[in-house]
């Protein structure tokens, strides 16, 4: 009997400690999950601004295409002097700032 009393105190020890166990192992699955929540919304917003800088980077290509040619220069010799002549100012017709 006294056997049998100690596997009994034994099996209770070990399920105190499964008990405990399954405590902190709940905490850790909570905390799991709350950090996927916050993950997943940050992921969200990270795909959303993408999109946003992916429609951004599509306007800008596009006024590029069709934006008037920017000024250039070229060199040429005004009394034995090298100079720089700007063609098509960029501000040339508007106002400026």
């Amino acid at each position: 009997m006294s056997q049998t009393n100690g596997q009994l105190f034994g099996f209770a020890e070990v399920l105190e400690i499964v008990k405990a166990e399954r405590d902190c192992l709940r905490g850790e699955v909570t905390r799991l999950k709350d950090e996927l929540v916050r993950m997943s919304l940050r992921a969200e917003r990270a795909e959303n601004r993408l999109y946003e800088v992916t429609l951004a980077m599509a306007d800008v290509r596009r006024e590029a295409v069709f934006a008037p040619s920017y000024s250039n220069t070229t060199e040429v010799t005004m009394d034995d002097k090298d100079c720089l002549r700007l063609d098509n100012p960029v501000a040339f017709g508007k106002p400026a700032f």
